[in-house]
């Protein structure tokens, strides 16, 4: 257990010090003042769509936060969905954790147990599974599963709902251009003149 916590701590600092999100170039602009061109009729929420994108600090705040990046693409269902699922696998964890313990504690004074239906299931006549390791697996399954489900199907959803806002929005520039007055008479503008004639 320590070895696998020793290897989680190198793996997650080792991220963060050579991560993309670290600028080691020079900024000319600062991406806070400029102000973007907003179509006509976009919501405050598809602005918030179209400038989020996925990077590798996202990848590690979805190992900390279930469902993080369903909540970043705004689908919230999806996202308390996979809350609950990792949550289930920290309990079954939980409970792996403490079986484990208590049949430790059991065997210090109890040094030829038979496998009872209690700890065990059997499979078959000589082979016989700790419910414990079945509780182990089953968790990390559900945790490993729906951190995947996440990260994948959430980036997914997110760029498909960035295309169909610009899509959308493509579509409403095209008509504007299409009807508007230099595409109907592109070489007249209108100007005033001043003749004298005798």
């Amino acid at each position: 257990m320590k070895n696998f916590s020793l290897l989680v701590l190198v793996l997650f600092f080792g991220f963060n010090v050579y991560a993309q999100d670290i600028d080691i170039y020079r900024k000319n602009k600062d991406d806070n003042i400029k102000t973007p061109n907003i179509p006509m009729g976009m919501s405050n929420n598809e602005l918030q769509l179209l400038s989020r994108n996925l990077r590798l600090k996202d990848m590690l705040y979805a190992m900390a936060v279930p469902g993080y990046v369903h909540f970043k693409a705004q689908q919230m269902n999806a996202g308390y969905w996979l809350m609950g699922a990792r949550m289930v696998g920290y309990i079954g964890l939980a409970t792996a954790y403490y079986k484990t313990t208590t049949e430790v504690q059991k065997k210090w004074y109890q040094l030829n147990t038979p496998k009872t239906e209690q700890d065990y299931v059997k499979v078959n006549n000589n082979l016989y599974i700790k419910k414990s390791n079945i509780y182990l697996v089953t968790s990390l399954a559900i945790i490993f599963s729906s951190y995947m489900y996440d990260w994948i199907h959430g980036e997914y959803v997110l760029k498909k709902k960035q295309n169909l806002i610009r899509y959308k929005y493509g579509l409403k520039l095209k008509v504007q251009q299409a009807y508007s007055y230099n595409s109907v008479f592109p070489n007249v503008y209108p100007a005033a003149s001043v003749s004298i004639s005798f």
